[in-house]
């Protein structure tokens, strides 16, 4: 990693924290949330998972600042805990009518010197991890990261190309992930098919003995 420059994140990236509540107003923009939710459970945010996202809705400058765009990195800024914090999401495509909810944080990099992909699996490092547990503010039941703690995290970074590559295959291999958990979730529901229609193959055999 000799070649690997340190940079603080807001040198090399926008950092927003987002104001938009769930409510809907009959006079703003209607939109689906990326609530915290949604963030947290989710390595990255496509189209077919915003199918279920809240309806809300939200100003014209919101709706500007916060609208979901390719290559962008969500964060979760408040936690109850200080070792939960900071969780990242990839925003894999853009977005006409989903906007980022309130506590969390949009990030945009500066596309000429950080990937976002890059920048979201770098927030699940333990120096990434660490940082924020030792920098979230707050006490008792609420911990919070403020937009200057955010934006001075320190970002170990290759050459972009380097950062792609990186990012590239670590993609790959979340969503074979995916795929295997899907299949994983799938297999009691498959398995409790398959019981069935032994139980009911078992039945119609011992109905046809009684019958002969």
């Amino acid at each position: 990693m000799s070649d690997w420059k340190i940079c603080k994140l807001g040198e090399i990236a926008d950092v927003k924290l987002s104001n938009v509540d769930k409510k809907t107003n009959s006079d703003e923009i209607s939109v689906r949330l990326c609530n915290y939710t949604d963030v947290y459970k989710n390595d990255f945010i496509n189209a077919h998972k915003a199918e279920t996202f809240m309806v809300a809705s939200c100003n014209d400058n919101e709706f500007e600042k916060f609208i979901l765009r390719k290559g962008q990195v969500a964060i979760t800024k408040d936690s109850e805990k200080r070792d939960d914090i900071g969780i990242s999401t990839y925003i894999s495509e853009d977005f006409e009518d989903v906007v980022l909810g309130y506590h969390l944080s949009l990030i945009t990099p500066n596309e000429n010197h950080l990937d976002g992909r890059f920048l979201h699996y770098w927030f699940n490092t333990q120096l990434a991890k660490t940082y924020f547990e030792n920098n979230a503010g707050g006490s008792g039941q609420r911990c919070t990261l403020p937009i200057d703690i955010i934006k001075s995290i320190p970002v170990h970074l290759p050459e972009i190309e380097i950062q792609k590559r990186i990012s590239s295959i670590l993609s790959k291999l979340e969503k074979k992930i995916e795929i295997n958990n899907r299949i994983n979730d799938n297999l009691p529901q498959r398995k409790n098919i398959i019981l069935l229609k032994l139980d009911h193959s078992l039945t119609l055999e011992a109905t046809s003995h009684a019958v002969a």
